[in-house]
């Protein structure tokens, strides 16, 4: 059987500089997208959140009005079909209502999976920059070199892992993730309690970004593969799944040797 880990926030607001509450959770699009594709590719998936607590998503990623602002202005789509669709896509996503704990998965467990895919959203500064259980569950998914994905804001996971020397073990990975110029678009700018780009940067990750706002830009370097914003979503999973596919072959050629 083949099966993947998707981890979600579990916070459903983002807690600004200035104190306020600024609502928010998991972002539909990078979860319903890439979902959808991993089912379609033949996947059992499975959830996880910190604590185990069910994930909310961000409604403003449900809101047809707001959606157009977070793609190419180029593109024409209908978003409140896509709001519909993606709305759908969470409603009978089993097991999403009670979601694994990160913090009780084991080494076996971890191994057991295929690959590991991290849902974006601003909640992701939440729960995830500073947690021993998730800089713990990183650290197993590095050394059994497991593939791992990530998007728009889901990198926020990586900010926390250290290795013996205390450095990043993703120092030196070519990554992507929500670009400082995108956070130039969003009311909370300049509130954010950290800004991810910059912090990948100040870790040693190279980062990289796409030639416009809200453009698709996916990286992949070694087992990962990062996607920069929600429109990225679609391209990331596919580069996923081809990563994905090529450690089936890997895998089966060596046990066929």
């Amino acid at each position: 059987m083949k099966t993947l880990l998707t981890i979600l926030t579990n916070a459903a607001h983002l807690t600004l500089t200035d104190g306020e509450e600024y609502p928010s959770g998991f972002w539909a699009e990078e979860f319903a997208v890439p979902y959808q594709m991993f089912k379609e590719a033949g996947y059992t998936v499975d959830f996880a959140t910190l604590g185990g607590i069910a994930p909310t998503v961000d409604k403003s990623s449900l809101d047809p009005d707001f959606m157009k602002w977070v793609r190419p202005p180029f593109m024409q789509i209908d978003d409140a079909a896509a709001a519909a669709k993606y709305r759908n896509t969470i409603e009978q996503a089993g097991g999403l209502r009670s979601p694994k704990d990160i913090a009780r998965l084991t080494r076996d467990d971890i191994a057991s999976y295929d690959g590991i895919y991290i849902v974006g959203g601003h909640a992701c500064m939440e729960d995830m920059p500073a947690s021993p259980p998730m800089t713990r569950f990183l650290l197993a998914v590095l050394a059994l070199n497991k593939p791992l994905a990530s998007v728009c804001h889901g990198p926020t996971a990586f900010l926390s892992p250290r290795d013996m020397a205390g450095q990043s073990p993703f120092a030196g990975y070519r990554v992507t993730c929500f670009s400082h110029v995108e956070e130039f678009y969003t009311r909370i700018n300049g509130r954010l309690p950290l800004v991810l780009e910059i912090e990948l940067n100040r870790l040693g990750l190279e980062y990289s970004k796409g030639p416009y706002p809200w453009a698709s830009h996916v990286v992949v370097d070694r087992n990962l593969v990062t996607g920069q914003n929600p429109f990225s979503s679609e391209a990331m999973a596919k580069a996923f799944l081809d990563l994905l596919e090529n450690a089936h072959d890997h895998l089966y050629d060596r046990r066929a040797s």
